[in-house]
């Protein structure tokens, strides 16, 4: 349970350890499967004397985390700073930790280089969750790679598998993006919470299967209670029959993967087709045919996403639910939104300070295998 306003801690990122709290308002926004950010504008007359606000403000080398009592809303890397002209404060701006695996590239590391067939990350008769832990692990175990991170234990075997080449050169969060964007492919997130003696945080992978939710009943969100406002975005833009995917080769040599559902041509539609150009390194095509289907299931019927405002200073409390929970929603009903309840999952969260009362969540709807 959250007693708002928030505040603010600045700590070391490698070892999680907090060196300073100040009291400065925070925005920020949690993503499931991203990085997600946050900022704040600290004025230096309320940073106290003893407190090296340069030090411990340092881009990579430090953290900024929001914090409530025990709970810890949102924590990330520090990455850009500024002090304005004229002006008697400084801004900080933190990116989620995601953030650090996307600038880690994603190879073996050792005494040879990355086009060393040793640099190669090549994992077999892996679930696509294992797949996740082994590129998180790989991504941890490099020099001075190790991170205050707490990794599941879960069951990473399975029927697939995956090659990640060292001369590729991509990066951790890249490779995890790709996979969550996969058919069946994890949820991902990054939590942050305070270690036993709270002088600390550390970070929890969760990691779904495939999806991410909390266990026990949803959490409820009523019109003229804890649902203060709502609204929905149907993007038809990427709507689409028939997805390609290209892989790896040139010309007639080009492997595309493929996925088709012409369901809504035969009722009326125009055929629609669209490319997916981000896995042009791809060498399997059964993968490359997977990440057709998967992305023919979000295109089909277009991107629909809902958006809430809720409460925070009432049950369900902000902190007290996650990016991949499932809620329910009961907005007002009007021409454009018929009656009835919603049930969706969380996708993002965010909390402005200039509106402490109060939290936006985006919402999609609940994959119908869970």
């Amino acid at each position: 349970m959250v007693n708002l306003p928030p505040h603010l801690l600045l700590g070391h990122l490698r070892t999680g350890e907090v060196v300073t709290e100040l009291d400065a308002p925070v925005d920020f926004t949690d993503q499931l499967s991203a990085s997600g950010s946050a900022r704040t504008t600290i004025s230096l007359d309320a940073v106290p004397a003893d407190v090296d606000l340069l030090a411990v403000t340092a881009p990579w080398r430090h953290f900024m985390a929001v914090a409530d009592a025990d709970t810890v809303l949102w924590a990330g890397p520090l990455v850009p700073r500024t002090r304005p002209p004229a002006a008697g404060e400084i801004t900080l701006s933190a990116a989620g930790l995601w953030a650090v695996f996307d600038h880690r590239v994603l190879a073996r590391y050792g005494s040879w280089g990355f086009t060393d067939p040793r640099a190669d990350l090549v994992l077999t008769y892996r679930s696509l969750p294992g797949v996740a832990l082994d590129i998180v692990r790989t991504a941890l175990d490099r020099p001075h790679g190790e991170l205050p991170l707490v990794l599941p234990n879960l069951n990473s075997s399975g029927d697939e598998t995956r090659s990640y080449y060292g001369y590729e050169l991509a990066t951790a969060g890249e490779r995890l993006t790709q996979l969550t964007q996969a058919e069946a492919g994890p949820d991902l997130h990054f939590m942050p919470r305070f270690t036993a003696d709270r002088s600390r945080i550390e970070w929890v992978l969760r990691v779904g299967t495939p999806v991410l939710s909390q266990r026990g009943v949803d959490f409820h969100f009523d019109d003229g209670r804890q649902l203060v406002a709502y609204g929905w975005d149907e993007d038809g833009s990427v709507m689409a029959d028939t997805v390609l995917v290209p892989g790896d080769g040139v010309e007639r040599g080009r492997l595309i993967g493929r996925a088709s559902n012409d369901a809504r041509p035969r009722a009326g539609w125009p055929a629609l087709d669209t490319v997916i150009t981000s896995h042009s390194s791809e060498r399997q095509p059964d993968v490359l045919d997977a990440h057709a289907r998967a992305y023919l299931d979000v295109v089909r019927t277009g991107i629909t996403r809902d958006s809430a405002t809720v409460r925070t200073d009432t049950a369900p409390r902000l902190g007290s639910y996650l990016v991949g929970d499932h809620v329910v929603l009961t907005p007002r009903a009007d021409r454009a939104t018929p009656a009835g309840q919603r049930r969706r999952r969380i996708t993002s969260i965010t909390y402005r300070a200039s509106t402490p009362t109060t939290a936006e969540l985006g919402l999609a709807p609940v994959p119908a295998t869970t």
